[in-house]
């Protein structure tokens, strides 16, 4: 049966609706139709997972923590997808969705995604392979605090925004919109505390409706991935009830998410049901920067919003108080993601960005081994090539320069900067910067160590000539 009974005036409607075409009203969700019963500890799927427990069951289906008998038992998430209706049509329907999508998601690679790594099929059942996220959701820590009367301060969630936005900026730029941010979908990682995205679901959950895509009854709808995504309240109102996404649907979604975190409320009690305008400011006293930022972000109309991840992002350096807020926001912000699979080697014909990874110790990036040695131009110059190579902690090779620092430095700061940098810029330099590629990154660094080899040719040459004039001098006067 493919309509669904409103139960507030009884009106049928298309499975696919989200609204009551009679009064308007949500339409409840469909249940899903279990293929099977759950399994157990102890199960083998493909020979090479095996099931610990289960997570939990969501508008997805069920998942698992399993073990991974064919990479050293580790930890991985498994997903069982459960499409609405179970004929071998939708079936097949659905497992051609994932083959044509999954590829997507294997080539995402950011330390604050979990990695995908494969999905298959078992009998009837369809599964994702997913990292494990060993940590808590957002939605938890947030009924964790209010148990105790507490909420996320304003400060909390201004670097959570800074930590998300350099995530959303990297899939936004690879034509990814998320369409489903809340805290549900935000996990803090135990080990290091960073939020990670989970559940992309432009790519999870059109398989999940792909029931609806394969009837032909005189009631069924055709199916629109984007109709259906999205959670009420969070996502915008033209995503809702259009299917119309942007990177500012993102936005939108991240900041009602910020609001729910630091008031407790769901965003249905944060609007005005007559008129649609949030009346988030009865509830919380923000600074005005951030309140503007969240009320831009919010906009009714699409046009009024930020339009970008980074229009964000510029927007609060712009406005930071000053250079202390502004150097600790930067090391707030999470490493911009390497667009390029991080299960290949690092490209060595010059393709790809591995680049533009995270901090200078962060010994999880991968740095290509044909970038490794001495980089002369960060030796020669290193005051001047920490900074168009963002290793900033080359600056302090100009404390030699200042009369304050001097008489501690004793002029040795310069030289020691130079022999780090010459044994550790690459590698730095690589971790810091965005490149195009190895080939542009060896290329930047030539330039610098041909620039530095002729800063030096003219210093010693300059130096040679003073002396020779001195020496002539010297003779004409005895």
């Amino acid at each position: 049966m493919n309509a669904i009974a409103c139960t507030s005036c009884g009106k049928d409607n298309p499975r696919s609706s989200r609204f009551c075409s009679g009064c308007g009203v949500p339409m409840p969700k469909p249940k899903l139709k279990s293929v099977g019963k759950n399994l157990t500890p102890g199960t083998r799927l493909r020979d090479r997972y095996v099931i610990v427990h289960p997570l939990g069951q969501g508008g997805m289906g069920r998942t698992y923590l399993a073990e991974d008998t064919g990479r050293f038992n580790e930890r991985v998430t498994l997903k069982e997808l459960m499409p609405f209706l179970q004929g071998t049509q939708a079936l097949q329907k659905a497992e051609e969705l994932f083959q044509r999508e999954a590829a997507i998601l294997y080539k995402l690679s950011s330390p604050q995604i979990p990695r995908f790594w494969e999905f298959f099929r078992e009998g009837k059942r369809l599964f994702l392979v997913q990292d494990y996220i060993e940590g808590k959701t957002y939605h938890t820590l947030l009924e964790e605090r209010m148990a105790i009367g507490q909420y996320f301060s304003e400060a909390e969630i201004v670097e959570l925004l800074w930590q998300l936005l350099v995530v959303l900026s990297y899939l936004h730029s690879l034509g990814i919109i998320h369409r489903d941010i809340s805290p549900d979908n935000i996990i803090c990682r135990a080990s290091d505390g960073l939020p990670i995205l989970i559940d992309l679901g432009g790519v999870v959950q059109i398989p999940l409706e792909v029931g609806e895509t394969v009837s032909h009854t005189p009631n069924s709808v055709p199916f629109s991935s984007k109709t259906r995504l999205g959670k009420m309240g969070y996502a915008p109102d033209e995503q809702m009830r259009l299917g119309i996404v942007a990177p500012h649907s993102d936005l939108y979604a991240l900041a009602v998410t910020a609001l729910v975190l630091m008031t407790g409320k769901q965003p249905q009690e944060l609007i005005d049901p007559d008129t649609l305008h949030w009346i988030w400011q009865q509830e919380l006293s923000l600074s005005p920067r951030v309140s503007f930022m969240l009320n831009r972000m919010l906009a009714p109309n699409p046009s009024d919003r930020f339009h970008s991840a980074d229009e964000v992002v510029e927007y609060l350096l712009a406005t930071a108080s000053h250079v202390s807020a502004t150097t600790q926001m930067m090391n707030t912000i999470a490493f911009i993601p390497k667009a390029a699979n991080s299960r290949s080697k690092p490209a060595h014909n010059g393709s790809g960005n591995h680049a533009g990874q995270g901090q200078l110790l962060d010994s999880s990036v991968a740095v290509p081994e044909e970038i490794h040695g001495w980089n002369w131009g960060a030796f020669f110059l290193p005051g001047l090539w920490c900074i168009p190579n963002q290793v900033w902690i080359g600056l302090i090779a100009w404390s030699d320069f200042s009369i304050i620092t001097l008489p501690f430095t004793m002029g040795m700061t310069w030289p020691m900067m130079a022999i780090i940098l010459g044994v550790k810029g690459n590698e730095w330099a690589w971790k810091s910067r965005r490149w195009k590629s190895v080939k542009a990154f060896k290329r930047h660094q030539r330039l610098w160590a041909i620039a530095g080899f002729c800063l030096v040719f003219i210093l010693l040459l300059s130096l040679l000539l003073l002396v020779a004039m001195i020496a002539v001098l010297g003779m004409s006067f005895w």
